[in-house]
C-alpha cells in the first residue's frame, strides 16, 4: 500500500458513539450540578485508560515524564469525558478537581492537536474505549 492510499482515521476506526446524560432542567446550574460518585469513577477510568494507552503507543516518548505528561493525559481525558459522554464542562471539572475554564482550555488544546493524524487516531481510540466502558457500566450512571 502506498502512503497516498492510506485510509483516514475515520475510515480506519469507526467513530465512538456519543453517550447522553439526562437532560438538565432550567433550574439546574450545570456548574453547580452535583457529580455522582459513579460519574467521578467513570472519569478516573478514562484518565487511567488514556495514560496506559499513551504509554503503549509510545506517543509520550518525546516528552519528559512528570508534570507536562500528567497534564497532557488529564487534558485528553477531560476532552473525552466531555465529548464521548456529553458531560457538561462543570461536571468534568468537578470530577478532575479543576475549574470549568481549565476543562474548556483542555478541550481547545486537544481539538487543535487533532489535525495531526496520529494524535487524532489516539484520541479516537480513547473515545471508543470510553464508550465501551460506559456500555459495560450501563444505565446505573
Amino acid at each position: 500500500m502506498r502512503p497516498d492510499d492510506a485510509l483516514s482515521p475515520s475510515q480506519t476506526f469507526p467513530v465512538a458513539p456519543s453517550v447522553e446524560w439526562p437532560p438538565a432542567t432550567e433550574q439546574d446550574d450545570l456548574a453547580d450540578r452535583p457529580l455522582t460518585p459513579e460519574r467521578r469513577l467513570l472519569c478516573m477510568i478514562v484518565r487511567q485508560l488514556t495514560e496506559e494507552l499513551l504509554r503503549a503507543t509510545g506517543l509520550e516518548h518525546d516528552q519528559e515524564p512528570g508534570r507536562r505528561a500528567t497534564s497532557h493525559v488529564r487534558q485528553v481525558a477531560m476532552y473525552v469525558c466531555h465529548v464521548a459522554y456529553s458531560m457538561p464542562m462543570g461536571e468534568v471539572a468537578q470530577a478532575f478537581g479543576r475549574d470549568r475554564t481549565t476543562v474548556g482550555h483542555a478541550c481547545r488544546m486537544v481539538e487543535d492537536r487533532r489535525d495531526d493524524r496520529a494524535y487524532d487516531t489516539f484520541v479516537a481510540i480513547v473515545e471508543r474505549m470510553a464508550s465501551a466502558v460506559h456500555l459495560i457500566v450501563g444505565k446505573r450512571i
